[in-house]
């Protein structure tokens, strides 16, 4: 969830977001981002966790 709302919220590329994290790869970022927004549409709790994420990241 951290790594979506990284790349949601900020204007950094997928690489510098993997950097962020630990030097992780674009590609592994990309599959957290398309994994989290999968299970966004699948689980409500999810998908509540992560507006309260975001809401608390961008009040």
């Amino acid at each position: 969830i951290a790594m979506a709302l990284s790349k949601e919220l900020t204007h950094h590329s997928l690489p510098e977001i993997g950097d962020a994290f630990g030097g992780r790869d674009h590609t592994t970022v990309l599959h957290a981002c398309r994994k989290v927004s999968e299970l966004r549409e699948l689980h409500n709790e999810v998908r509540d966790d992560y507006r309260t994420l975001r809401r608390m990241l961008t009040s």
